[in-house]
């Protein structure tokens, strides 16, 4: 770094930028503000503003009252003081102080680096109309006809050379990264991703509204809830002014991701299996996602899961499938 007499101001190279994205908010915001946290398990709390918070990573905070958010110490200061970004590194980097006096923040704890990813690897589809997956869906589970369709035209959906249905997840550029291969056999269990299939980008679909999104153990109880709105509004096409994520099983490495990807999200609703499992998922993210500033709500569905419900509905009393 050097100072710039003309323009009166620091220039910051690379190596500063980086080191001030790598100071500890812990460590800063304890020092330069006062502030003190508690560890409260995978999160530090503030003593003195119990709704903000910073993740083990010492990097990402949540200022849950204030509406606000980041990933390092920059932000932080940008948005907690309105600074532009070069005033904030001035304000971490301190470079009008003697360097001897100068106060040197611990960094974050080393992130350990993503394993590469693989390229996705989606099975032959097959030829034809997917008639095969288009019957399961539609009739052994019920799902509406015309989203079916819909999601097939779009490629969300599609039938594979063995006959199984193909789930695909976008990336935020439309890209294929993800793909969740299930058997269309009622009696089989046969349940896999696809090869290099990224979980953070899993099956989902996004409504017109951006503020609200439900979140789902499987795509068969996605379309299911999907289906229902339709039913209960007495409007095919209500189910488009919703979006729905399905985490593909119980891990929210997809949620995580998804509220990243589109901040816009105020609300998260759980829509997890009505079992010892779903309990067992609400109890772990409805605080977690409450300490990162979001409305957490719940919607249950009657009998074991949305799908068993839409079933239910269509057929009563039937022989509910397992899965």
């Amino acid at each position: 770094m050097f100072y710039y007499r003309k323009k009166q101001m620091w220039i910051f190279d690379d190596n500063d930028k980086q080191a001030a994205r790598m100071v500890s908010v812990i460590d800063f915001l304890t020092r330069h503000y006062g502030f003190t946290f508690k560890q409260i398990g995978r999160i530090y709390r503030c003593q003195q503003h119990d709704s903000l918070v910073v993740k083990a990573d010492e990097r990402t905070w949540y200022w849950n009252s204030r509406r606000i958010g980041g990933g390092d110490v920059l932000e932080f200061v940008m948005k907690y003081e309105n600074k532009t970004y070069a005033q904030a590194l001035e304000i971490v980097i301190n470079p009008s102080q003697a360097e001897a006096a100068r106060p040197q923040y611990q960094a974050a704890p080393p992130q350990a680096p993503k394993p590469e990813k693989k390229a996705l690897v989606l099975p032959p589809k097959a030829k034809g109309q997917f008639k095969r997956a288009f019957a399961y869906l539609t009739q052994s589970r019920c799902i509406s006809p015309q989203i079916v369709s819909f999601l097939m035209r779009m490629e969300y959906i599609y039938e594979d050379i063995r006959g199984n249905c193909v789930f695909i997840g976008y990336n935020k550029n439309k890209v294929a990264v993800y793909g969740l291969i299930r058997s269309t056999n009622t009696n089989s269990k046969f349940r896999i991703d696809a090869e290099g299939s990224d979980k953070e980008n899993s099956f989902y679909l996004n409504g017109t509204n951006p503020r609200k999104v439900y979140v789902f153990e499987s795509p068969i109880d996605l379309l299911s809830h999907a289906t229902l709105a339709d039913i209960r509004s007495g409007n095919k096409g209500e189910w488009i002014h919703d979006s729905r994520l399905s985490l593909g099983g119980n891990s929210d490495v997809a949620l995580e991701h998804y509220v990243k990807e589109y901040p816009k999200v105020e609300e998260i609703c759980f829509c997890v299996d009505n079992d010892m499992g779903g309990e067992k998922a609400i109890k772990a993210y409805a605080e977690k996602y409450k300490d990162m500033g979001y409305i957490v709500t719940r919607e249950i569905p009657k009998l074991k899961d949305f799908n068993e419900d839409l079933v239910d509905l269509i057929r009563p009393h039937p022989n509910i499938m397992k899965r």
